[in-house]
């Protein structure tokens, strides 16, 4: 079954273009586009090639031939879904899809991004919306009576201590030019008072963060170059350093912040975490089996093809 969008990135991956295909296609179908293809009429034509015809009716026929089945499987578990949720009184709220919808935007990186993302699926921001409901009553339905004990958040901080603990991390700009000559003159600019963003954005060959001062925001141990990682974590908050070679050429690096590691304490927030995180990993391997059951116990008449 579709289960959409906890956020959109993941719905898009490729594995579930079919799923969201078939949805697009049944909710036409329900909207009553299945009614209006089995209509036959001469003057009932969707295309016309080199003056052939092309009906709804043919058109239908190798729909229900290319997906039908899969189609129909989706209607059946929607319908499903919809009556029991009626049947429990379990409802969405406008303000819980708006806010969802919200937040799918903000990790997009806005209305317009996700517009565009959902075009290249042939999908609408209502489509959007409706996958939402849709999700949010399958997480209710199936997620009611999962429990996370403190012996199983015990257990996974104690064997995921190292992982939780808190990285040591620097916030820092950088100036990359290609000799030592350049750098050590720049560098002597900045101690005489110039502005290491804007040396940054006139001097720096590497253009995508000389566009923003040279700002490369927050990392941790692990993620730069040996030698600018060693020279980074060396600096205190508004030191500067002599100019470090790599393979990429001299740098200068100027830290503006930093935050030392600290190992992980099971306090309330990560307790929160960890129980959050637990309760995801079991509705994922709940909610098949809720499915299947709720499918099982179900009377459905299949006439497809009849």
């Amino acid at each position: 079954m579709s289960l959409p969008l906890n956020r959109l990135k993941e719905a898009f991956q490729a594995k579930t273009t079919r799923t969201i295909a078939a949805v697009a296609l049944a909710a036409v179908m329900v909207a009553g586009g299945a009614v209006t293809l089995l209509a036959q009429s001469d003057a009932d034509v969707v295309a016309v090639v080199n003056g052939e015809p092309i009906t709804r009716d043919e058109l239908y026929e190798e729909m229900v031939r290319a997906v039908g089945r899969e189609v129909l499987d989706e209607l059946i578990l929607i319908k499903l879904v919809q009556q029991e949720a009626s049947a429990r009184g379990v409802t969405v709220s406008p303000e819980e899809i708006a806010a969802e919808v919200a937040a799918i935007e903000d990790d997009v990186g806005g209305p317009e991004q996700l517009a565009s993302l959902l075009s290249l699926y042939g999908m609408t921001v209502e489509d959007l919306e409706r996958q939402i409901h849709l999700n949010r009553l399958v997480r209710a339905l199936a997620g009611d009576g999962i429990e996370v004990t403190e012996d199983e958040i015990r257990s996974y901080f104690d064997e995921n201590r190292e992982r939780l603990a808190k990285p040591e991390q620097v916030r820092a700009r950088h100036i990359l030019v290609e000799t030592e000559e350049e750098a050590r003159e720049l560098r002597e600019r900045y101690l005489t008072g110039e502005d290491f963003a804007e040396l940054a954005r006139e001097h720096s060959i590497d253009r995508g963060s000389a566009n923003l001062g040279g700002d490369l925001g927050w990392f941790g141990r692990g993620v730069m170059v040996q030698p600018f990682e060693e020279a980074a974590f060396s600096l205190e908050p508004g030191q500067i350093s002599e100019p470090v070679q790599s393979p990429f050429g001299y740098h200068l690096i100027l830290v503006e912040e930093r935050e030392e590691g600290a190992e992980a304490v099971l306090d309330e927030a990560t307790r929160d975490s960890i129980r959050e995180q637990l309760w995801e990993e079991k509705l994922s391997q709940r909610i098949p089996v809720w499915l299947e059951e709720l499918r099982s116990a179900a009377d459905v008449e299949v006439r497809l093809g009849r």
